[in-house]
Parts: structure tokens; C-alpha cells; sequence
């Protein structure tokens, strides 16, 4: 452990710092989260049989003892539940966003919280989610389909570019900011390879940076939280001193939660940012809640113009979906689905515009996997799987199960996992190969 990381802790927690040395060679603690967009507590418990204890920081979380290769069971990835570990889910319980707001992720890669902010929108309004790593930015938009968000707007940008597009936009903007992640060294072995004081300061700036152009995205009258996963001062209540300073129309406001502690020197307004050590049950996490001023008022964002959609979409949507999304938006023959109107994104790079439903190819319609995980498509025709049949449909197996000619939702315990077509013998497997058990 490098001498210098731990001198600074050693200054910062003072008599705690013994706890913490202890708490710092004990594993991390595994968690999930039930994800409510697919499951409900009482369905997820009566088919599963986890190991689990209730997580102070989320309604639906939980520190779980947990096997490597959990995330390849049917239950993952049908979207039951995202594997999170369980103070990283303190953020957006402090942002707190309601249905009906219109909430920007800035920093979402992989997705725990894009999904946890999803979540507790109920699908209602819009979530607009960034990465600005484009590797990271494919597995964020796989988690988002996976969990079945369908009111979400998946970017691979830099901050700056989200601030051109989206300006004064949003309700609530959660800044999760990169970090040195000091609270992390006990989870993952290369943050404490890759610690030094100059990667804090460099991450600092970073941040600053990134908080500037969050600001500009938040309507005047909205909320914002400003999160890390380190410890550094710097990076924490330092960063919030000098954005409060650039920044006088945002101030601090309380965060009414029972975990962690409160934040070490941000003046008369200390106890308005949180820590959480692994004394308090989680790995390390700062958390403040600024407000800004004014009032909120609806955007006047300019919406995208559509193109009609095509025959043979609407056929299969007449014939396959119980109810039909309420907007549509067509371009090169690709056809997306939204719960909210279609916004312009400016000169952003768009992985996905809500829902991607599928494209017209050799003049027939053909559905994507992202359409069939949507949780708010609900299907005509659907077959549900028990565990040995849903386990050869994940290895992309052909089912000989004999139903009528079509299209089906193919489900595990009544919640869809995937699309196969039937030719009245046996069902052909549209599970994608990038997602098939080895």
C-alpha cells in the first residue's frame, strides 16, 4: 500500500484511522440491486434463492454473498437484478429523482445508477445518459437494454458537447464524477496500483471541468449531485468550495438519509455532503446535493421530425404488441420506439434514441433484442421457458417446441429474456451471439 495514501488517510480520520486499517484488509462486500422495471421484490425472491442481506442505501438493495458467474444466469440477464456494489447506490437515492423529471447522467458508464435513476422514474419523462469512452460507452448501452429502460438516451460524448446540446435542459443532472478511486482499493487491485498524488490532482481538474459543463445542462430551480468513489479532499470538498465559488446561484442542501457521515470542511454547510467510510458499511463514497436558482419551467427544446413509419413496421407492431409506444421515429430504415417525444441531439454521437425497435430489411420488418427487453413492450405472444430450456435458448440453441407460425417473447418466469421466430416445428434462436453462454 503506498506510504503517502496512507499518511493522508491517517491525517483525515485521526482516531478512526485503526478502524480503517482493519476495515481495509477485509474483502469488499458484494451487492445487487432488484431491478422493479422487471421484477417485483416478492416475484424476485420466490424465484431465486440468493443469499441476501438488506443494503441501507437503496429501497431495492442488497449486500449479497454472491458467485463469480452470477452475471451469466438467466436471472441477470433477463434484468432481475444489476450487480452493484452496495454504497454505489447512495448517490441516486440522495438525488432522489421522481416520475415526470427529466434527469441527465453525465458520467454513466457502466450503468448502475443510469439503470437506479430509470428505475425510480418509472419510466415516465426523459433519462439522458453519457459516456464519454466509447468502449465504455457499448457496455453502458447494454446494461440500459438489458434492465429494460425504454425512456433513455444513450450518448458517447464529452460533457462539453452534452452542454451545447442540452442547455438548461434538465431537472436533475447526477455528476458521478472519474476519480482516483481511493474507495475502491479494496475492490479492484488497479486503483491502488495506479494511486498517486498527482492523478488526484489531475482528476481535480477533471472534475471541474466536468462540473462546469453539468451547471450549464441544469435548469435554474433544479437539483444536482456531485459524487466520487475517493477519499481525496481535492477531488470532494474542495472541488465543491471552488465550483460554489465560480458557480454563486448553487448552494448545498441537506440530504435527509440515516447512512454514512457527514462531509469534513465545507464550513456552516459540513453536514450537508456525505461520506461513506468502510466503517459505515459501504467501500468509500462523497456525496453533496446542490440546488440552483430560480424556478423550473418547461423546455422548449426542438423536437425531431419523423418520418412516417413504414407498412411493414406497423403491421408487425398491429399484430405482436399488446399496446403501442406513443412516438415513433424512423431514419435509415432503423425504427425506434419512445416513450417521450424525440429530441434533437444536436452534434452528439447517439448509440440509441430510447428504443431501438428493429429495421426494415428485404421489405419485411425485423425486430432488434433491445425491443423485446424493453420493459415497457408488452407482446402478444409470448413462451415461457423453465431453467434447462432457457439455458439452451441463451447458447443460441434451436428450441423444438411446436407453436404457431410467428414471432415470440421468450420469457423465464413470466419476464421476457429475448425474440425467437417459430415455423410452426421448432423455434429459431434470435438470441444475439455477443450475449450467448459459452
Amino acid at each position: 500500500m503506498n506510504e503517502l495514501f496512507l499518511e493522508r488517510m491517517k491525517e483525515m480520520l485521526k482516531d478512526e484511522y485503526p478502524a480503517y486499517l482493519k476495515k481495509l484488509n477485509d474483502p469488499a462486500r458484494k451487492g445487487i440491486r432488484i431491478n422493479t422495471l422487471k421484477i417485483t421484490p416478492d416475484d424476485f425472491f420466490a424465484n431465486t434463492n440468493f443469499d441476501l442481506e438488506k443494503s441501507p442505501f437503496a429501497k431495492n438493495g442488497y449486500y449479497a454473498n454472491i458467485k463469480s458467474g452470477v452475471g451469466f444466469t438467466p436471472e441477470h440477464m433477463a434484468g432481475f437484478f444489476y450487480i452493484q456494489e452496495p454504497s454505489a447506490s447512495s448517490a441516486v437515492t440522495i438525488l432522489d429523482p421522481k416520475p415526470g423529471m427529466k434527469v441527465l447522467d453525465m458520467c454513466a458508464a457502466p450503468g448502475s445508477k443510469s439503470t437506479q435513476i430509470s428505475e425510480m422514474l418509472e419510466q415516465e419523462d426523459l433519462l439522458v445518459v453519457n459516456e464519454i469512452h466509447p468502449t465504455r460507452a457499448r457496455v453502458l448501452l447494454e446494461n440500459i437494454e438489458r434492465c429494460g429502460s425504454a425512456n433513455t438516451i444513450v450518448l458517447n460524448n464529452d460533457p462539453k458537447d452534452i452542454s451545447k446540446a442540452f442547455p438548461e435542459f434538465f431537472d436533475m443532472v447526477l455528476c458521478d464524477a472519474p476519480c482516483s478511486g481511493e474507495g475502491m482499493f479494496r475492490k479492484e487491485d488497479q486503483a491502488v496500483e495506479q494511486w498517486s498524488l498527482e492523478n488526484v490532482q489531475a482528476c481535480a481538474v477533471r472534475q471541474s471541468c466536468i462540473l462546469d459543463e453539468a451547471y450549464k445542462c441544469l435548469k435554474p430551480g433544479g437539483t444536482m449531485v456531485y459524487s466520487t468513489c475517493t477519499f481525496a479532499m481535492e477531488e470532494n470538498e474542495m472541488c465543491m468550495k471552488k465550483f460554489m465559488q465560480e458557480h454563486p446561484d448553487m448552494h448545498l442542501v441537506p440530504i435527509e438519509v440515516d447512512f454514512g457521515r457527514k462531509a469534513f470542511d465545507l464550513g456552516s454547510h459540513t453536514d450537508y455532503a456525505r461520506r461513506i467510510f468502510p466503517m459505515d458499511g459501504g467501500e468509500g463514497h462523497f456525496i453533496a446535493k446542490l440546488h440552483k436558482d430560480g424556478e423550473l419551467t418547461e423546455s422548449t427544446k426542438k423536437i425531431m421530425q419523423s418520418q412516417p413509419l413504414p407498412k411493414e413496421a406497423k403491421d408487425f407492431f398491429d399484430t405482436f404488441f399488446v399496446k403501442q409506444y406513443p412516438y415513433y421515429f424512423v431514419k435509415n430504415d432503423k425504427v425506434y420506439g419512445g416513450i417521450q417525444p424525440f429530441y434533437e441531439v444536436g452534434k452528439c454521437h447517439l448509440l440509441r434514441h430510447q428504443v431501438f425497435l428493429g429495421e426494415i430489411e428485404k421489405n419485411r420488418f425485423t425486430p432488434s433484442h433491445a425491443l423485446f427487453m424493453s420493459a415497457y413492450t408488452k407482446f402478444k405472444n409470448t413462451i415461457n421457458l423453465e431453467e434447462e430450456d432457457v439455458l439452451r435458448y441463451m447458447r443460441g440453441e434451436q428450441l423444438n417446441l411446436s407453436c404457431k407460425k410467428g414471432w415470440y417473447a421468450v420469457c423465464y418466469h413470466g419476464v421476457v429474456i429475448g425474440g425467437a421466430k417459430s415455423d410452426g416445428t421448432a423455434l429459431k434462436n434470435k438470441y444475439p451471439k455477443n450475449l450467448r453462454l459459452r
